[in-house]
Protein backbone atom coordinates (compact mmCIF):
# COMPACT_ATOMS: atom_id res chain seq x y z
CA UNK A 1 0.00 0.00 0.00
CA UNK A 2 1.55 3.56 -0.87
CA UNK A 3 2.30 5.91 1.98
CA UNK A 4 1.46 9.28 2.17
CA UNK A 5 1.78 12.40 4.55
CA UNK A 6 -1.83 13.26 3.24
CA UNK A 7 -4.35 12.80 6.10
CA UNK A 8 -7.54 12.74 3.29
CA UNK A 9 -8.61 13.21 -0.19
CA UNK A 10 -9.21 16.94 0.20
CA UNK A 11 -4.65 17.63 0.51
CA UNK A 12 -4.95 14.86 -2.60
CA UNK A 13 -7.14 18.16 -4.62
CA UNK A 14 -5.56 20.91 -2.90
CA UNK A 15 -2.08 19.62 -4.54
CA UNK A 16 -3.68 18.87 -8.01
CA UNK A 17 -3.42 14.95 -7.97
CA UNK A 18 -7.24 14.00 -7.80
CA UNK A 19 -8.54 12.01 -10.92
CA UNK A 20 -12.07 12.38 -10.36
CA UNK A 21 -12.95 8.25 -10.20
CA UNK A 22 -15.02 8.69 -6.84
CA UNK A 23 -13.53 5.64 -5.21
CA UNK A 24 -12.96 7.52 -2.19
CA UNK A 25 -16.50 8.41 -1.70
CA UNK A 26 -17.51 4.98 -1.98
CA UNK A 27 -14.95 3.85 0.55
CA UNK A 28 -15.93 6.52 3.43
CA UNK A 29 -17.84 4.74 6.14
CA UNK A 30 -19.11 8.30 7.65
CA UNK A 31 -20.36 9.70 4.71
CA UNK A 32 -18.05 12.41 5.01
CA UNK A 33 -17.40 12.94 1.01
CA UNK A 34 -19.04 14.16 -1.52
CA UNK A 35 -18.38 14.47 -5.28
CA UNK A 36 -18.43 18.18 -6.89
CA UNK A 37 -17.68 19.04 -10.78
CA UNK A 38 -15.79 21.88 -10.88
CA UNK A 39 -15.98 23.34 -14.56
CA UNK A 40 -11.85 24.02 -14.96
CA UNK A 41 -10.62 21.06 -12.83
CA UNK A 42 -12.86 17.94 -12.92
CA UNK A 43 -15.08 16.10 -10.26
CA UNK A 44 -13.42 16.54 -7.24
CA UNK A 45 -14.24 15.33 -3.39
CA UNK A 46 -15.15 17.72 -0.81
CA UNK A 47 -14.55 16.46 2.72
CA UNK A 48 -16.73 17.27 5.23
CA UNK A 49 -14.05 17.84 8.21
CA UNK A 50 -16.73 17.46 10.71
CA UNK A 51 -17.18 13.83 9.65
CA UNK A 52 -13.44 13.37 8.50
CA UNK A 53 -12.48 10.36 10.85
CA UNK A 54 -9.04 10.19 9.50
CA UNK A 55 -9.10 6.98 9.01
CA UNK A 56 -7.04 6.69 5.88
CA UNK A 57 -9.90 4.58 3.88
CA UNK A 58 -9.85 7.05 1.02
CA UNK A 59 -6.15 7.62 0.77
CA UNK A 60 -6.11 3.68 0.39
CA UNK A 61 -7.93 3.63 -2.69
CA UNK A 62 -7.29 6.99 -4.50
CA UNK A 63 -5.10 5.98 -7.68
CA UNK A 64 -4.10 9.81 -7.57
CA UNK A 65 -1.38 9.21 -4.62
CA UNK A 66 0.23 6.37 -6.83
CA UNK A 67 0.23 2.82 -8.79
CA UNK A 68 1.54 -0.31 -8.16
CA UNK A 69 3.02 -3.31 -10.56
CA UNK A 70 3.55 -6.36 -9.19
CA UNK A 71 5.74 -8.39 -11.13
CA UNK A 72 4.73 -9.48 -14.58
CA UNK A 73 4.46 -13.39 -15.48
CA UNK A 74 6.15 -14.56 -18.14
CA UNK A 75 3.66 -15.30 -20.20
CA UNK A 76 3.16 -11.90 -21.29
CA UNK A 77 4.54 -10.37 -24.44
CA UNK A 78 8.28 -9.10 -23.49
CA UNK A 79 8.77 -6.81 -26.09
CA UNK A 80 5.66 -4.54 -24.59
CA UNK A 81 6.34 -4.73 -20.65
CA UNK A 82 8.51 -1.94 -20.56
CA UNK A 83 6.09 1.01 -22.27
CA UNK A 84 2.65 -0.77 -22.07
CA UNK A 85 2.46 -3.32 -19.21
CA UNK A 86 1.49 -6.87 -19.02
CA UNK A 87 0.02 -8.01 -22.36
CA UNK A 88 -0.77 -11.52 -22.74
CA UNK A 89 -2.49 -11.29 -26.95
CA UNK A 90 -3.37 -8.53 -29.14
CA UNK A 91 -6.59 -8.97 -31.14
CA UNK A 92 -8.00 -6.60 -33.85
CA UNK A 93 -11.87 -6.12 -34.57
CA UNK A 94 -14.93 -5.69 -33.84
CA UNK A 95 -18.66 -6.41 -31.94
CA UNK A 96 -20.46 -9.19 -34.20
CA UNK A 97 -24.24 -6.72 -33.51
CA UNK A 98 -24.21 -4.29 -36.13
CA UNK A 99 -26.21 -1.69 -33.73
CA UNK A 100 -23.28 -1.63 -31.04
CA UNK A 101 -20.65 -1.84 -33.38
CA UNK A 102 -21.85 1.22 -35.33
CA UNK A 103 -23.03 3.08 -32.05
CA UNK A 104 -19.74 2.89 -30.11
CA UNK A 105 -16.76 4.84 -30.36
CA UNK A 106 -14.41 1.64 -31.76
CA UNK A 107 -15.64 -0.87 -32.58
CA UNK A 108 -17.76 -1.46 -29.46
CA UNK A 109 -15.84 -4.46 -28.04
CA UNK A 110 -16.43 -3.28 -24.37
CA UNK A 111 -19.88 -3.12 -24.91
CA UNK A 112 -20.38 -6.08 -26.67
CA UNK A 113 -18.05 -8.11 -24.08
CA UNK A 114 -20.11 -6.72 -21.25
CA UNK A 115 -23.11 -8.01 -23.43
CA UNK A 116 -21.97 -11.36 -23.56
CA UNK A 117 -21.14 -11.66 -19.89
CA UNK A 118 -24.86 -10.89 -19.34
CA UNK A 119 -26.59 -13.60 -21.55
CA UNK A 120 -23.59 -15.92 -21.09
CA UNK A 121 -21.60 -15.92 -17.95
CA UNK A 122 -24.34 -14.83 -15.91
CA UNK A 123 -23.68 -11.52 -14.40
CA UNK A 124 -25.82 -9.25 -12.33
CA UNK A 125 -24.77 -6.03 -14.01
CA UNK A 126 -22.42 -3.51 -15.20
CA UNK A 127 -21.01 -0.41 -13.60
CA UNK A 128 -20.12 2.12 -15.98
CA UNK A 129 -20.59 5.45 -17.21
CA UNK A 130 -23.41 7.22 -19.14
CA UNK A 131 -24.47 10.51 -20.03
CA UNK A 132 -27.16 12.26 -17.56
CA UNK A 133 -30.01 12.43 -18.51
CA UNK A 134 -31.16 15.52 -16.73
CA UNK A 135 -28.18 17.09 -18.36
CA UNK A 136 -26.36 15.75 -21.03
CA UNK A 137 -23.58 17.54 -20.99
CA UNK A 138 -22.34 15.87 -17.33
CA UNK A 139 -21.80 12.44 -16.84
CA UNK A 140 -23.61 9.98 -14.39
CA UNK A 141 -22.57 6.23 -13.10
CA UNK A 142 -25.15 3.62 -13.88
CA UNK A 143 -25.69 -0.19 -13.42
CA UNK A 144 -26.84 -1.83 -16.38
CA UNK A 145 -28.47 -5.30 -17.02
CA UNK A 146 -29.88 -5.41 -20.29
CA UNK A 147 -28.71 -4.77 -23.80
CA UNK A 148 -30.87 -1.79 -24.31
CA UNK A 149 -29.35 -0.40 -21.02
CA UNK A 150 -25.80 -0.87 -22.36
CA UNK A 151 -26.64 0.85 -25.71
CA UNK A 152 -28.18 3.82 -24.47
CA UNK A 153 -24.83 4.42 -22.79
CA UNK A 154 -22.70 3.09 -25.36
CA UNK A 155 -19.92 5.98 -26.69
CA UNK A 156 -17.18 8.08 -25.86
CA UNK A 157 -17.91 10.64 -23.03
CA UNK A 158 -14.94 13.09 -22.93
CA UNK A 159 -16.10 14.67 -19.72
CA UNK A 160 -15.80 14.18 -15.94
CA UNK A 161 -16.58 10.77 -14.88
CA UNK A 162 -16.47 9.21 -11.96
CA UNK A 163 -17.64 5.32 -11.77
CA UNK A 164 -16.53 4.58 -9.03
CA UNK A 165 -18.94 5.93 -6.80
CA UNK A 166 -21.28 3.41 -7.66
CA UNK A 167 -18.98 0.48 -6.08
CA UNK A 168 -22.29 -0.30 -3.17
CA UNK A 169 -23.93 -1.21 -6.52
CA UNK A 170 -21.20 -4.02 -7.27
CA UNK A 171 -21.87 -4.69 -3.62
CA UNK A 172 -25.48 -4.96 -3.36
CA UNK A 173 -25.80 -7.21 -6.53
CA UNK A 174 -26.90 -10.88 -6.59
CA UNK A 175 -24.20 -11.95 -7.94
CA UNK A 176 -20.76 -11.23 -10.03
CA UNK A 177 -20.75 -8.43 -12.25
CA UNK A 178 -18.46 -6.36 -14.98
CA UNK A 179 -16.76 -2.90 -14.45
CA UNK A 180 -16.02 -0.67 -17.01
CA UNK A 181 -13.78 2.73 -16.91
CA UNK A 182 -11.10 4.25 -17.43
CA UNK A 183 -7.43 2.88 -16.76
CA UNK A 184 -7.42 5.34 -13.48
CA UNK A 185 -10.89 3.53 -12.51
CA UNK A 186 -9.66 0.23 -12.49
CA UNK A 187 -6.68 1.31 -10.57
CA UNK A 188 -9.40 2.66 -8.25
CA UNK A 189 -11.14 -0.64 -8.09
CA UNK A 190 -7.85 -2.99 -7.57
CA UNK A 191 -7.08 -1.08 -4.42
CA UNK A 192 -10.80 -0.89 -3.47
CA UNK A 193 -10.62 -4.81 -3.93
CA UNK A 194 -7.45 -5.28 -2.09
CA UNK A 195 -9.26 -3.85 1.08
CA UNK A 196 -12.81 -4.75 0.88
CA UNK A 197 -13.48 -9.12 0.52
CA UNK A 198 -17.28 -8.36 -0.50
CA UNK A 199 -16.51 -6.00 -3.37
CA UNK A 200 -13.75 -8.42 -4.91
CA UNK A 201 -15.78 -11.45 -4.78
CA UNK A 202 -18.60 -9.74 -6.59
CA UNK A 203 -15.87 -8.61 -9.55
CA UNK A 204 -16.01 -11.19 -12.91
CA UNK A 205 -13.75 -8.76 -14.75
CA UNK A 206 -12.89 -5.49 -15.56
CA UNK A 207 -12.80 -3.50 -19.04
CA UNK A 208 -10.63 -0.34 -19.53
CA UNK A 209 -10.37 1.76 -22.45
CA UNK A 210 -7.71 3.61 -23.25
CA UNK A 211 -7.20 6.97 -22.07
CA UNK A 212 -5.45 10.28 -23.36
CA UNK A 213 -6.87 12.19 -20.28
CA UNK A 214 -10.08 13.23 -19.10
CA UNK A 215 -10.74 16.67 -20.62
CA UNK A 216 -12.95 19.15 -17.76
CA UNK A 217 -16.42 20.19 -18.50
CA UNK A 218 -14.99 23.80 -19.97
CA UNK A 219 -13.49 21.57 -22.83
CA UNK A 220 -17.30 20.78 -23.79
CA UNK A 221 -18.45 24.31 -22.82
CA UNK A 222 -16.11 25.91 -25.45
CA UNK A 223 -17.27 23.58 -28.39
CA UNK A 224 -20.54 24.53 -27.72
CA UNK A 225 -19.06 28.27 -27.74
CA UNK A 226 -17.78 27.33 -31.28
CA UNK A 227 -20.96 25.80 -33.02
CA UNK A 228 -23.02 28.82 -30.95
CA UNK A 229 -25.39 27.19 -29.04
CA UNK A 230 -25.94 27.41 -24.77
CA UNK A 231 -25.67 24.58 -22.44
CA UNK A 232 -28.72 25.02 -21.01
CA UNK A 233 -30.54 24.07 -24.65
CA UNK A 234 -29.26 21.09 -25.41
CA UNK A 235 -31.35 18.04 -25.09
CA UNK A 236 -28.24 15.35 -26.60
CA UNK A 237 -24.38 15.47 -26.70
CA UNK A 238 -22.38 13.10 -28.47
CA UNK A 239 -19.02 13.16 -27.99
CA UNK A 240 -18.08 10.67 -30.91
CA UNK A 241 -19.19 7.20 -32.25
CA UNK A 242 -22.21 6.42 -34.82
CA UNK A 243 -18.91 5.67 -37.30
CA UNK A 244 -15.56 5.22 -36.64
CA UNK A 245 -13.99 7.45 -35.21
CA UNK A 246 -17.60 9.23 -35.73
CA UNK A 247 -18.53 13.13 -35.59
CA UNK A 248 -19.34 14.88 -32.77
CA UNK A 249 -22.87 15.75 -32.96
CA UNK A 250 -25.43 18.24 -30.36
CA UNK A 251 -29.19 18.43 -30.44
CA UNK A 252 -30.86 21.52 -29.31
CA UNK A 253 -34.08 21.83 -27.55
CA UNK A 254 -35.74 22.97 -30.67
CA UNK A 255 -34.40 19.73 -32.52
CA UNK A 256 -31.55 21.92 -34.59
CA UNK A 257 -28.26 19.43 -34.82
CA UNK A 258 -25.12 20.69 -35.09
CA UNK A 259 -22.06 18.08 -36.13
CA UNK A 260 -18.13 19.09 -35.52
CA UNK A 261 -15.42 17.07 -36.79
CA UNK A 262 -13.66 14.66 -34.44
CA UNK A 263 -10.52 16.07 -35.24
CA UNK A 264 -11.14 19.35 -34.10
CA UNK A 265 -13.60 18.42 -31.48
CA UNK A 266 -11.17 16.43 -29.44
CA UNK A 267 -8.03 17.89 -31.15
CA UNK A 268 -7.86 21.54 -30.95
CA UNK A 269 -10.38 22.08 -28.34
CA UNK A 270 -11.27 18.84 -25.51
CA UNK A 271 -7.39 18.22 -25.19
CA UNK A 272 -6.43 21.37 -24.44
CA UNK A 273 -8.42 21.32 -21.54
CA UNK A 274 -6.84 18.02 -19.99
CA UNK A 275 -6.53 17.72 -16.02
CA UNK A 276 -2.86 17.68 -14.52
CA UNK A 277 -3.34 14.62 -12.87
CA UNK A 278 -3.87 12.94 -16.08
CA UNK A 279 -0.55 14.33 -17.60
CA UNK A 280 1.13 12.42 -14.80
CA UNK A 281 -0.61 9.46 -15.49
CA UNK A 282 1.85 6.40 -16.71
CA UNK A 283 -0.65 4.26 -17.42
CA UNK A 284 -3.09 5.52 -20.84
CA UNK A 285 -4.41 1.79 -22.08
CA UNK A 286 -5.28 0.05 -18.81
CA UNK A 287 -2.40 -2.36 -17.67
CA UNK A 288 -4.88 -2.95 -14.55
CA UNK A 289 -7.72 -4.45 -15.92
CA UNK A 290 -8.60 -7.99 -17.35
CA UNK A 291 -9.08 -6.79 -20.86
CA UNK A 292 -8.54 -3.24 -22.44
CA UNK A 293 -9.26 -1.37 -25.63
CA UNK A 294 -9.27 1.60 -27.62
CA UNK A 295 -8.77 2.43 -31.24
CA UNK A 296 -6.20 1.30 -33.75
CA UNK A 297 -5.04 4.61 -35.21
CA UNK A 298 -2.69 2.43 -37.25
CA UNK A 299 -5.66 2.24 -39.88
CA UNK A 300 -6.89 4.28 -42.34
CA UNK A 301 -10.14 5.95 -41.33
CA UNK A 302 -12.75 5.77 -43.96
CA UNK A 303 -15.79 7.94 -43.86
CA UNK A 304 -18.44 4.96 -44.07
CA UNK A 305 -16.25 3.00 -41.87
CA UNK A 306 -18.86 1.73 -38.49
CA UNK A 307 -15.61 1.23 -36.24
CA UNK A 308 -12.54 -1.12 -34.95
CA UNK A 309 -11.02 -1.66 -32.04
CA UNK A 310 -7.52 -2.85 -30.36
CA UNK A 311 -7.87 -5.34 -27.64
CA UNK A 312 -5.37 -6.17 -25.44
CA UNK A 313 -5.71 -9.32 -22.94
CA UNK A 314 -3.74 -8.36 -20.04
CA UNK A 315 -4.74 -11.53 -17.63
CA UNK A 316 -5.65 -15.65 -17.81
CA UNK A 317 -9.14 -14.41 -16.75
CA UNK A 318 -9.45 -11.60 -19.83
CA UNK A 319 -8.35 -14.16 -21.72
CA UNK A 320 -10.77 -17.25 -21.08
CA UNK A 321 -13.47 -14.73 -21.55
CA UNK A 322 -12.88 -13.12 -24.67
CA UNK A 323 -12.03 -16.52 -26.23
CA UNK A 324 -15.14 -17.88 -25.04
CA UNK A 325 -17.21 -14.19 -26.57
CA UNK A 326 -15.08 -14.80 -30.05
CA UNK A 327 -16.58 -18.65 -29.90
CA UNK A 328 -19.87 -17.78 -29.40
CA UNK A 329 -20.15 -15.04 -31.93
CA UNK A 330 -20.20 -11.39 -29.76
CA UNK A 331 -16.98 -10.25 -31.16
CA UNK A 332 -15.26 -10.89 -34.28
CA UNK A 333 -11.41 -10.50 -33.83
CA UNK A 334 -7.91 -11.46 -35.50
CA UNK A 335 -4.70 -11.76 -33.78
CA UNK A 336 -2.41 -9.11 -34.41
CA UNK A 337 1.22 -8.87 -33.81
CA UNK A 338 2.83 -6.44 -31.03
CA UNK A 339 4.12 -3.40 -32.96
CA UNK A 340 0.47 -2.94 -33.90
CA UNK A 341 0.20 -1.32 -30.50
CA UNK A 342 2.70 1.42 -30.45
CA UNK A 343 2.06 1.88 -34.55
CA UNK A 344 -1.70 2.71 -33.01
CA UNK A 345 -0.69 4.36 -29.72
CA UNK A 346 2.21 6.45 -30.18
CA UNK A 347 1.12 9.69 -28.63
CA UNK A 348 0.32 7.54 -25.66
CA UNK A 349 3.68 6.46 -25.97
CA UNK A 350 5.71 9.44 -26.06
CA UNK A 351 3.67 10.88 -23.37
CA UNK A 352 4.95 8.15 -20.78
CA UNK A 353 8.17 8.62 -21.98
CA UNK A 354 7.91 11.99 -21.23
CA UNK A 355 7.05 11.04 -17.52
CA UNK A 356 9.84 10.57 -15.69
CA UNK A 357 11.02 14.11 -16.72
CA UNK A 358 7.73 15.74 -15.37
CA UNK A 359 7.74 14.21 -11.87
CA UNK A 360 12.06 15.12 -11.79
CA UNK A 361 10.50 18.28 -11.74
CA UNK A 362 8.13 18.50 -9.31
CA UNK A 363 10.45 16.77 -6.97
CA UNK A 364 12.75 19.63 -7.37
CA UNK A 365 10.77 22.11 -6.60
CA UNK A 366 9.31 19.75 -3.52
CA UNK A 367 5.85 19.24 -4.92
CA UNK A 368 3.92 16.30 -3.50
CA UNK A 369 3.98 13.91 -6.30
CA UNK A 370 2.17 10.63 -7.16
CA UNK A 371 4.58 7.57 -6.67
CA UNK A 372 4.84 4.48 -8.79
CA UNK A 373 6.27 1.30 -8.99
CA UNK A 374 6.84 -1.32 -11.85
CA UNK A 375 6.69 1.26 -14.50
CA UNK A 376 9.94 1.46 -15.90
CA UNK A 377 9.44 5.06 -16.30
CA UNK A 378 13.57 5.84 -15.70
CA UNK A 379 13.49 3.20 -18.65
CA UNK A 380 10.92 4.84 -20.60
CA UNK A 381 12.43 8.09 -20.45
CA UNK A 382 15.90 7.16 -21.50
CA UNK A 383 14.80 6.39 -24.65
CA UNK A 384 13.80 10.26 -25.52
CA UNK A 385 16.11 11.97 -27.90
CA UNK A 386 18.49 14.54 -25.51
CA UNK A 387 16.53 17.33 -26.46
CA UNK A 388 13.28 15.76 -25.57
CA UNK A 389 14.43 14.60 -22.11
CA UNK A 390 15.35 18.32 -21.34
CA UNK A 391 12.31 19.33 -22.35
CA UNK A 392 10.27 17.08 -20.33
CA UNK A 393 12.07 18.59 -17.31
CA UNK A 394 12.81 22.26 -18.32
CA UNK A 395 9.06 22.80 -20.11
CA UNK A 396 7.78 20.83 -16.85
CA UNK A 397 9.68 23.74 -14.34
CA UNK A 398 8.40 26.54 -16.90
CA UNK A 399 4.88 24.94 -16.15
CA UNK A 400 4.98 24.93 -12.58
CA UNK A 401 6.26 28.39 -12.24
CA UNK A 402 3.46 29.43 -15.03
CA UNK A 403 0.38 27.89 -13.24
CA UNK A 404 1.74 28.12 -9.62
CA UNK A 405 1.65 24.76 -9.50
CA UNK A 406 4.15 24.78 -6.42
CA UNK A 407 1.13 26.25 -4.08
CA UNK A 408 -1.49 24.24 -3.35
CA UNK A 409 -4.99 25.39 -3.85
CA UNK A 410 -7.69 25.85 -1.44
CA UNK A 411 -10.50 23.18 -0.98
CA UNK A 412 -13.70 23.08 -2.48
CA UNK A 413 -16.94 23.86 -1.06
CA UNK A 414 -20.31 21.68 -2.52
CA UNK A 415 -22.72 24.78 -3.87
Amino acid sequence: MIKTDFENVGQVVSWRLCMGCGACASACDNKAISLVDVPDRGVRPVVDLQKCEKCGKCLNVCPGVGMEHQPFSQNTIVELRQAWGSVLELWEGYASDPEIRFKSSSGGIATALAFYCIEKENVAGVLHIAADHTNPLKNRTVFSKNRDDLLKACGSRYAPASPCDGFKWIEKAGGKCIFIGKPCDVVALRKAQAINPVLNDKIAIAISIFCAGTPTSDGTYKILEKVGVKADQISRFRYRGCGWPGMTTILDKNGQSYEMMYEESWGEILSKHGQLRCRLCPDSTGEFADISCGDPWHRKVESDDPGWSLVLVRTEMGRKILRKAIKEGYLRLERVEANTLPCSQNALLVRRRHLWGRLLAMHIMRIPAPHFEGFSLFSNWRDLPVREKIRSIVGSLKRIFRCKWYKSSKAFKKE
